[in-house]
């Protein structure tokens, strides 16, 4: 589902030179191999199989920074920045990237440990000597803005580092008319204060009894999980892409 809102084919990874079988191959064979074999008086114990995943990580820790309500926080590097709403925001290993909702547009969020000359200098680097390119203060710290053809780029300069934002979209007239929520997230970047940092938790595994009435949609619309909420707790619960909790379940929640 997730592939279809953002317009791709599901990613499958099989690496051109394995040797091993591809997921979908090596999934059949184990699920071929599982039929064979019975255990008499099988424990499930899948209560205390619960309990014991009670409080584990979900998704990002604190050390590779959160997302939060489209929020990127990082406590060690000690800044955040808000992306457009409805925007989907992904937190890789070394960018937070997010997609406009029309798959027309998108923002990179980098670092650049060591920056050479102005915030200016560096923006044209970028986008090349031709750009339009603004000098600012961004939360008191030199920063500059600017944009070239279907490309934008924020660029503000923080402890010897450049913290780069950069836009793009399929034509001119896109990157237009995106430009104002594009500008509106450069400008959110700030620095956290101490509050800001301590509040900064990992989302964990909870278990919760449903009652009557209790859905996954219910669950979703007060979960940090994003727009794709329902769908993650239906497989967190074996109860994907149908079915809803009946009174007295253990249910996973994300909180």
């Amino acid at each position: 589902e997730i592939a279809k809102q953002e317009g791709r084919e599901p990613r499958r990874y099989h690496g051109t030179f394995a040797t091993h079988p591809d997921n979908d191959t090596r999934l059949q064979q184990v699920v071929g191999e599982a039929k064979n074999l019975t255990v008499a008086n099988p424990l499930e114990r899948r209560e205390e199989y619960l309990r014991q995943t009670a409080g584990l990580i979900f998704g990002d820790s604190v050390a590779e920074g959160v997302v939060r309500d489209n929020r990127f926080l990082h406590r060690d590097l000690g800044i955040a920045i808000t992306f457009p709403p409805a925007w989907q925001v992904k937190n890789l290993p070394d960018q937070v990237v997010a997609l406009s909702p029309q798959n027309d547009a998108a923002l990179q969020f980098k670092l650049d440990p060591k920056p050479d000359g102005t915030v200016v200098e560096y923006a044209r680097r970028v986008l090349g000597q031709k750009a339009n390119i603004q000098a600012l203060k961004i939360d008191g710290l030199q920063a500059a803005l600017g944009s070239n053809g279907n490309r934008l780029i924020g660029v503000i300069y923080h402890q010897g580092k450049a913290f780069l934002l950069l836009g793009s979209a399929k034509t001119p007239q896109l990157l237009d008319a995106r430009r104002g929520v594009m500008e509106t997230a450069a400008r959110s970047f700030h620095i956290l204060s101490s509050p800001e940092k301590a509040a900064i938790k990992p989302l964990t595994l909870q278990l919760h009894k449903a009652a009557a009435g209790d859905s996954y949609a219910e669950y979703a619309a007060r979960s940090p999980l994003g727009r794709n909420a329902e769908q993650y707790l239906r497989l967190l619960n074996a109860q994907y892409p149908q079915g809803e909790p009946v009174p007295g379940q253990t249910v996973k929640l994300v909180e």
